[in-house]
């Protein structure tokens, strides 16, 4: 009669998992930093350069400011002249990136979270009971 085999442990599967999941949340989460700082950084050049005239005009008057995007990812900045109100788009980022990183982000989050959730374990029924996924002729064969 040969041993029994081991079972692989438990822990080492959901330590694959965690970081699986992790890194998946990391990836999205750096690049979405870096699409973002990516805008802020493009967004100063441009106002250092001088030449865009929204940004010259905030300087003199109240009623420019700077405008940050989610999606589509972009840096704008809005002058309202008179009734009507004029936006220059600054720097943007491809929407894709954008929606991927977020996608990445939240899967990752999510299945940490999932991974590091306890497992359900089912409690045992009393005895002489027949589970429910058992029927009553193969309780009577065990």
């Amino acid at each position: 009669m040969s041993a029994p085999t081991r079972r692989r442990p438990r822990s080492r599967r959901r330590a694959i998992l965690l970081l699986a999941t992790s890194g998946v949340a990391l990836v999205g989460v750096l690049t979405l930093a870096a699409v973002w700082l990516g805008l802020g950084v493009n967004a100063l050049r441009v106002s250092a350069t001088g030449e865009e005239p929204c940004l010259v005009a905030s300087e003199t008057e109240d009623d420019v400011r700077l405008r940050f995007d989610l999606v589509p990812a972009r840096a704008l900045c809005v002058r309202g002249t008179g009734a009507e109100r004029q936006e220059v788009v600054l720097a943007s980022a491809p929407t894709g990136v954008v929606v991927g990183g977020i996608t990445l982000a939240v899967v990752g989050i999510a299945g940490t979270v999932l991974v590091l959730l306890p497992a359900r374990t089912r409690p045992a029924p009393p005895s002489g009971e027949v589970p429910a996924d058992r029927s009553a002729g193969a309780a009577d064969a065990v």
